[in-house]
């Protein structure tokens, strides 16, 4: 796994692998690949950006389950701040093997919390672009990551 510190890309058979994880086929592989890279020199914001879709839909899942399970505005909040918070997208990550996958960068022995949460974020956030922004397959993937309304 030395290739992985030098910015290698997950080959086509790690991304199948990956997909199958998520229980999602992405049309789009960029998007899958944007998602897995950590910022570095070379890619400006790496996962960032999408990120910042993916932490929005994530929050709008959450909520909107709350909302369709009649749920109170306090119990939607607390369930939405515990599973979006960032602890909790790590400790997923983590669970589900992600951090075999996210591309690190040269100085990078580890994935830390804070990398994993952002690449939990992304990974939805590609999601979304890539099913042309609909919201069911972003919900599904959520769930395969255990990142839904708990039951």
């Amino acid at each position: 796994m030395v290739g992985r510190y030098i910015f290698a890309l997950p080959s086509d058979e790690e991304l199948q692998v990956f997909e199958e994880k998520i229980n999602y086929s992405f049309a789009n592989n960029a998007l899958l690949r944007e998602a897995l890279q950590v910022p570095n020199g070379s890619n400006g914001d790496g996962n960032k950006k999408i990120a910042l879709i993916g932490d929005i839909i994530l929050d709008l899942v959450i909520v909107t389950s709350g909302y369709d399970k009649n749920k109170t505005r306090g119990e939607i909040s607390k369930i939405s701040q515990q599973r979006v918070s960032n602890v909790n997208l790590a400790k997923q990550g983590f669970v589900h093997g992600i951090d075999r996958f996210i591309v690190k960068n040269r100085s990078q022995f580890d994935i830390m919390p804070s990398v994993m949460a952002t690449t939990m974020e992304a990974i939805v956030g590609a999601v979304y672009l890539d099913c042309k922004q609909q919201i069911q397959p972003c919900a599904d993937v959520m769930t395969a990551l255990g990142l839904s309304w708990p039951e």
